[in-house]
């Protein structure tokens, strides 16, 4: 008897690159693991005793065990979120009308799409950008189109420069400032050319800002701090990053309180309710003021090891930073002219020229990397690395990276 078809469109769709990458990485002794990005720092010591304390106990466990958490999440933890904004953006936001905590930052992606495009509806992101938007949208029968943005400069003014051919029946455009994989942060010029763009094509605007506290020599501006996309807005983000906790899955939805609403409905019906022990756990950090603190010389330790990737990948070995990082927990060289030295077995890789050179780190020198044509087909040319490793994996991956 045949087995009924799976689907086809569903199928077609390839792994996640960075973890596979990462897998393989772990098969073969020695290997240094500049690629998955996932935090060896975190969590803040200064929020231990509080969840000590108060959160890992039978009586926590057992409450928060036996109920269904509220389709918006706990009323405390979205006061939280918006005290968040408050204190470190000068930001206002309704936590009782304005927030929905997500399960991790993925759900608020997923929800964002839904609510504001219909099945087959347009949603643009750019190029580069993090690998797992156009899966996403795809799996959710949504239409992923790509704008490649120019180099250097304020990049989103420059690719609104013809704001009607970009966003020409485009329902949605995602944003992720700070950037996975370049480090590329959005300043007000890139804010006011999106915002025109998307009222003159009557266009949502989701802005994925996970990495937000990760900055370096540009600010983060959330996108509603722009009263032109207050009302047209979602911003995205998780502890996942900025608090070093990928495990705990909880992240959160901002935006106008009608979107927010659908948003809470329709996150019934996928997910019934998020963890509400890990909301606790996450309500303790985000309240925990020195915290940010700690978030800050987190953002001063990223940015040491930034540079000092730079300091190392120089044009006199063949490397080059089109875009240097402006903030997030990545490093993502220009690998072109140190390729084209490689022998023929790497250099003529199906997938450019990126994606050699990382075979060849891997396979000759130990160390693995992401080839850059996951992030888009300008990408090609380029490798991700991590800079958020234990300071013993990235001092290896340095050491491996100085006798190129």
């Amino acid at each position: 008897m045949a087995t009924p078809p799976l689907s086809a469109d569903l199928l077609s769709l390839d792994g996640y690159a960075t973890k596979a990458m990462a897998a393989r990485a772990r098969e073969i002794p020695g290997v240094v693991n500049l690629a998955f990005g996932e935090p060896a720092f975190g969590p803040p010591d200064t929020s231990k005793a509080t969840i000590l304390d108060q959160d890992l106990t039978w009586d926590a466990f057992y409450h928060t065990s036996k109920t269904y958490e509220q389709n918006r999440g706990m009323l405390e933890l979205r006061e939280g979120v918006a005290d968040y904004y408050r204190r470190r953006y000068n930001l206002h936001v309704d936590p009782e009308r304005e927030v929905l905590i997500t399960h991790g930052g993925v759900e608020a992606i997923n929800l964002a799409a839904l609510i504001t495009t219909e099945p087959g509806d347009r949603i643009a992101i750019t190029d580069p950008t993090y690998m797992l938007y156009q899966r996403a949208f795809r799996t959710l029968g949504r239409q992923p189109v790509c704008l490649t943005r120019p180099e250097g400069g304020s990049e989103y003014a420059g690719m609104f420069a013809d704001a009607k051919r970009c966003l020409s029946n485009v329902r949605s455009l995602l944003v992720n400032s700070p950037e996975n994989p370049s480090g590329y942060v959005i300043d007000d010029d890139d804010w006011t050319a999106v915002a025109k763009a998307a009222e003159d094509n009557n266009t949502w605007v989701i802005h994925d800002e996970v990495y937000d506290s990760m900055v370096f020599d540009r600010p983060h501006i959330p996108a509603r701090k722009n009263e032109a996309l207050r009302d047209r807005t979602l911003m995205i983000n998780s502890f996942s990053k900025k608090y070093g906790v990928p495990g705990l899955r909880i992240g959160w939805l901002c935006g106008p309180a009608d979107a927010i609403d659908l948003a809470a409905k329709l996150h019934d019906y996928m997910y019934l309710g998020v963890n509400m022990l890990a909301e606790r756990f996450a309500l303790r950090m985000i309240m925990d003021k020195d915290a940010d603190n700690w978030m800050d010389e987190t953002a001063r330790m990223l940015e040491q090891r930034s540079k000092r990737l730079q300091d190392l990948l120089t044009p006199e070995k063949g490397f080059d930073w089109p875009r240097r990082p402006h903030g997030s927990m990545f490093a993502f060289p220009n690998v072109a002219s140190f390729g084209e030295q490689l022998a023929p077995k790497y250099r003529l890789h199906a997938d450019g020229i990126g994606a050699a050179v990382a075979q060849y780190l891997m396979e000759e020198c130990k160390l693995a990397t992401i080839p850059g044509f996951v992030y888009g087909p300008s990408c090609a040319q380029s490798v991700r690395m991590i800079t958020c490793a234990t300071d013993e994996t990235f001092e290896k991956g340095c050491e491996i990276l100085a006798q190129l």
